[in-house]
């Protein structure tokens, strides 16, 4: 799994933070949090994450100077900044300094899931790990078909550890280990795959291919797509249907 260290000075928020994004469903895990920025300088060395998500606007030291700081050390991360009170010129800033993306508080989870996936598949790029599938666990061969052939459900890794008896931590590691990505990724996979097929087959309206892709919200939908494709589903309807 990917590790995950969380910044913010508010105590509610890391809380809050911690608990209702599906971290472990996206393949990252939760290894620290501090609420004090100067501090947490010394608790990302030792932790040794693959990306930080802190608050922008903290005392002290806000985040932009959190993140020079750990570059000096030589403490290259992705970087999520979380901001309130977000201008242009903090984006900037931040982009400037090579940050990955910059979200706005409160955080939204659709938000924050399509930055997810974006950084599951850079990180999985970074540290690729695939094997072949003639030594793939059969029991996740079945787990696998089994996600294939409901990818319009919401499925998380706790209902497939029930239901194929095994943790949500092996089955994460799982993921990673035979085809390198995560499971919120791999869904979305199925799900782009079957809009495309749609999509070229004149299937109907892109809100009826957004449903029959298990996306209720066809604005979501439209910024997955977009995400995964880098055009919208409409553009790509005129390129690929004349």
């Amino acid at each position: 799994m990917h590790k995950v260290f969380l910044v913010d000075d508010d105590e509610l928020i890391l809380q809050e933070i911690e608990k209702t994004i599906p971290w472990m469903d996206n393949g990252f895990e939760v290894v620290g949090k501090d609420n004090n920025p100067k501090h947490a300088i010394y608790e990302i060395e030792k932790c040794n994450p693959d990306v930080v998500f802190c608050d922008l606007k903290m005392p002290m030291m806000d985040g932009h100077a959190l993140m020079k700081h750990l570059h000096t050390m030589n403490i290259d991360r992705e970087f999520v900044m979380l901001s309130a009170y977000g201008t242009f010129e903090d984006a900037r800033t931040f982009f400037h300094q090579e940050g990955f993306d910059y979200l706005l508080k409160p955080v939204q989870l659709e938000e924050v899931q399509l930055v997810l996936e974006k950084l599951a598949i850079k990180l999985s790029k970074k540290h690729p790990v695939k094997q072949g599938l003639d030594t793939m666990n059969p029991a996740f061969l079945s787990l696998m078909e089994y996600v294939k052939n409901h990818y319009k459900e919401k499925i998380t890794l706790d209902e497939l550890g029930k239901q194929f008896g095994l943790s949500p931590g092996y089955i994460c590691n799982l993921f990673s280990k035979y085809i390198n990505t995560t499971l919120t990724c791999f869904i979305t996979e199925n799900r782009m795959k079957r809009a495309v097929e749609l999509i070229r087959g004149n299937y109907g309206s892109l809100k009826n291919i957004a449903l029959e892709c298990g996306y209720k919200d066809y604005f979501y939908f439209n910024k997955v797509f977009r995400n995964y494709y880098g055009m919208a589903p409409s553009q790509y309807n005129l390129e690929n249907t004349k």
